[in-house]
């Protein structure tokens, strides 16, 4: 009967912590759930009033600018602290930008500088914690962001057509896929950076830093790159027809399967490039070293136009006719 007894003590104590850690894991459930819930309305709150900030405008008595941009960068920081609401945030700041730069009928031959709430929203778009899952619809806009930081920033598949990035940092930044034709890119340092695919026909690279940038497939059709840098350059299958490469720096640049075809070379350095394949019907290459080229044959040469001051590698002989 003893034993019987402190069995049944020990059940009885077992079932009673049982119930008493099943009601404990119910109560924290529910402070979780609650605290959740508030959490929600907290974001819910701080996402209704940088819509607020963002919608102040200016008017004769007093200047708004910093009320919105406190709204972008409020509205930043809700896309780190609430990953299921960048897909919102990032649709508003886009919808922002079409509103306050928008694409004139006319684009102007010189873009002025936008606004620095425009400014500021294409910055916090480009560094938008999931850019590959977000992506931008910039497609009515001409912005006027000359020396812009964007380093490492992305932007992949955006329409920036027409604007003005002059000197601006894109090191390292992704744009592939980006629509960036006529746009003045004039000394802009774009080192390392992903232009896979990018659309840059009539664009303009004067004087620009390209170096091991990723050209692959990019459209370059009567693009200005004189004077620009492109050493170690990946210009595979780029289309560089009619494009401006006077006195490019093309050192080490890897154009197999290229189209060259039209291309002003003058004077432009092609030691150690990769030309093998390359189109060079109708280029320029009057001055240009390709002392060292890869892959240059002379039936390559044969429709280039060509003079005495063109640097041959040294198992490439004179095409025939021989320039003169």
């Amino acid at each position: 009967m003893t034993t019987v007894a402190g069995l049944v003590s020990v059940l009885l104590v077992a079932a009673g912590l049982f119930y008493t850690n099943d009601a404990n894991r119910k109560q924290q459930q529910l402070g979780l759930s609650q605290q959740k819930l508030a959490l929600q309305g907290q974001i819910a709150d701080r996402f209704t009033a940088a819509i607020g900030q963002l919608g102040q405008e200016d008017n004769k008595k007093r200047d708004k600018l910093s009320i919105r941009l406190g709204g972008i960068y409020a509205l930043q920081r809700l896309m780190f602290d609430s990953p299921v609401d960048e897909r919102a945030v990032v649709h508003v700041l886009c919808a922002f930008v079409n509103t306050h730069a928008p694409r004139p009928a006319t684009p102007p031959k010189v873009v002025p500088p936008s606004p620095a709430d425009v400014r500021a929203a294409v910055t916090v778009l480009g560094y938008r914690p999931n850019p590959l899952e977000q992506p931008l619809d910039l497609s009515n806009v001409i912005l006027g962001l000359p020396g812009v930081d964007l380093y490492g920033a992305d932007l992949t598949g955006a329409d920036l057509g027409n604007s003005s990035l002059r000197g601006a940092d894109l090191r390292e930044a992704g744009l592939n896929g980006v629509d960036l034709h006529g746009t003045d890119l004039d000394y802009a340092n774009l080192t390392g950076a992903n232009l896979t695919g990018a659309y840059l026909t009539d664009a303009s690279f004067s004087g620009a830093y390209l170096n091991h940038a990723d050209l692959f497939g990019a459209n370059l059709t009567g693009a200005d790159l004189h004077g620009s840098y492109l050493t170690g350059a990946n210009l595979r299958r780029a289309q560089l027809s009619d494009a401006d490469l006077t006195p490019t720096d093309l050192q080490g640049a890897y154009l197999q399967g290229a189209d060259l075809s039209g291309a002003d070379l003058r004077g432009a350095d092609l030691s150690g490039a990769n030309l093998t394949g390359a189109d060079l019907a109708g280029a320029d290459l009057q001055g240009a070293d390709v002392s060292s080229s890869v892959g240059l044959t002379a039936q390559q040469l044969t429709r280039a136009q060509l003079n005495g001051l063109t640097r041959f590698p040294p198992d490439v002989v004179w095409p025939s006719p021989a320039p003169s």
